[in-house]
């Protein structure tokens, strides 16, 4: 189920008894309760008819005696549990316990909605009280924002703040933030607060430019290495070692570095042979698995290079992983050494 058929659960107002909230992104998490709260509790009564308990220190008991009571001048009492242990770590309770939550869920009161909120990423779905939940209520994971929705997302924060924000200028955000990057552990709160910045940083005026987005946004290892070989491919030697220093000095690991560039060198290389074959910038994205913006841009690099040097580049990488591996070069010394040899 995903947070959209919670959504209209709140809006028809056919919540489910119970369920489960799991994945990255927090912000939503919080949001959704946030939403529950605001249909069904009284803000008059909100200590009557709210229960957040730390599933930490909470016991089954205490879960229990917190539904048991019906709710006050509301039509529902919630009890949200965050990060209970028994949804995690299969030691957690025992099975007497477990099995006591799994009984009382089935008989739970139509007036209360017991919400599990895990911000661990990782969650016991082989456990027989998940698939009880799941058959009883609901399971949700609020994954990473995406694609359209995500840009709405970003030029409705924009707009509460009284800015506007072009689709170019929302994509330019969007990459440059490195919320959308694979291992990226950014989520909406790291978004919002980035562009509540941009707007006192602009002050009263109302359109944001690039320009500002440049001088607030902290330069993700990506957009770097983008830059990086954007420098390579100009041959501009100077610039492109430049980069590579300021990476250091932010603490990146050489070797991740190192990575990243092997990997633009792949993608490179991919989404050239993939344009000639005749393939469309989305069917690139999906091939190379990228965002369309990102493929288009790879393409538009790509053309920096020919077919024979971005293979020469790759193999080159391939040596110079080899050497760094069996104690040969010093690590930092043979990125540089690619750099200058590549933008000759």
């Amino acid at each position: 189920m995903s947070y959209k058929e919670l959504l209209n659960d709140i809006k028809k107002d056919k919540l489910k008894k119970v369920y489960i909230c799991f994945g990255k992104e927090i912000y939503l998490k919080n949001w959704a309760v946030s939403e529950i709260k605001n249909k069904y509790v009284d803000k008059s009564f909100e200590t009557l008819n709210f229960v957040h308990l730390d599933g930490k220190e909470t016991k089954v008991d205490d879960i229990i005696n917190a539904c048991e009571t019906l709710p006050f001048m509301s039509s529902k009492k919630i009890v949200v549990v965050e990060d209970p242990l028994f949804l995690i770590n299969s030691k957690a309770v025992s099975k007497q316990d477990e099995k006591q939550l799994v009984n009382y869920m089935n008989n739970l009161n139509d007036t209360t909605c017991l919400i599990f909120i895990v911000n661990d990423e990782k969650i016991d779905k082989r456990k027989k009280i998940f698939k009880q939940i799941k058959s009883i209520g609901a399971v949700i994971e609020f994954d990473r924002v995406k694609g359209d929705e995500l840009n709405k997302w970003i030029a409705k924060t924009f707009k509460k703040n009284n800015k506007k924000i072009s689709k170019n200028n929302i994509n330019y955000f969007i990459h440059n933030s490195g919320y959308i990057d694979s291992s990226s552990d950014k989520t909406l709160y790291d978004l919002e607060n980035e562009i509540v910045k941009i707007c006192n940083y602009i002050g009263d005026r109302i359109e944001v430019n690039r320009e500002d987005i440049d001088s607030i946004l902290v330069k993700t290892l990506q957009n770097n290495i983008f830059k990086l070989v954007d420098c390579i491919g100009q041959k501009n030697t100077e610039d492109a070692l430049s980069i590579f220093n300021e990476m250091i000095l932010a603490n990146e690991p050489v070797q991740l570095i190192f990575y990243m560039i092997a990997r633009q060198f792949r993608l490179l290389l991919m989404a050239k042979l993939l344009e000639k074959k005749g393939y469309s910038v989305p069917n690139i994205a999906k091939k190379i698995n990228t965002p369309n913006f990102v493929a288009k841009k790879v393409l538009t690099q790509s053309r920096n290079f020919s077919y024979k040097r971005l293979e020469e580049g790759l193999k080159k990488c391939l040596e110079i992983d080899e050497n760094i591996k069996k104690g040969n070069i010093d690590s930092k010394l043979a990125i540089e050494i690619l750099i200058v040899g590549f933008a000759k």
